[in-house]
């Protein structure tokens, strides 16, 4: 589980870089994407290279669950965001996914995207409630924050749009680094 949660990790920095680096040199002024949270869909969904029962996925919650605080400290110092914010927010849509990957699968990009619109909200809706909440203390207009909860909806549908392409450069990295299992071959129908 070490190496899975530093490709985690080291997947999660480079995403963060890349998308503010092309955000910048495209000049694109709307919120961008949260490439962190489609990693944690990801991290919550996706099966273990070695989890042969679901006794064994709840034994790995500690550790994906530090893998989420690791994504939101990095989320914290790139976006500049109080200390403690967004690593909250990133372990709170950590375990709403988690609780939702014993309940439902995802198949195809749709459900994958859907559910990194939903761990992206869960993420700008906590850390809204986090900067409300401590307002005054951080010397933050709540004026200014109410129009900041309504401009998170470009923030949704960004995630919403890069989902399918991280889900998938994330698979294959796992892979590359013999990290994730192979996709099963589908057998030939009908040979003898």
């Amino acid at each position: 589980m070490l190496f899975r949660a530093l490709a985690y990790i080291a997947l999660g920095w480079l995403l963060l870089a890349a998308v503010a680096g092309l955000g910048h040199v495209f000049e694109l002024s709307v919120m961008l994407p949260s490439t962190t949270a489609v990693l944690l869909v990801h991290l919550a969904f996706a099966p273990s290279h070695d989890q042969n029962s679901e006794r064994r996925g709840e034994s790995e919650l500690p550790a994906k669950l530090a893998i989420a605080s690791v994504l939101g400290y990095l989320e914290d110092l790139h976006q500049g965001a109080p200390l403690g914010t967004l690593i909250l927010a990133h372990q709170l849509a950590f375990l709403v996914l988690h609780y939702a990957s014993g309940r439902l699968a995802l198949h195809g990009w749709f459900s994958r995207a859907a559910a990194a619109a939903v761990a992206v909200a869960v993420v700008d809706l906590a850390t809204w409630g986090v900067l409300m909440v401590l307002a005054e203390p951080l010397r933050v207009p709540r004026d200014v924050l109410w129009p900041a909860l309504w401009q998170a909806r470009w923030h949704v549908l960004a995630t919403f749009l890069v989902a399918q392409p991280t889900w998938t450069l994330t698979d294959w990295l796992l892979r590359r680094l013999r990290l994730s299992r192979e996709p099963a071959p589908e057998t030939e129908r009908g040979s003898a």
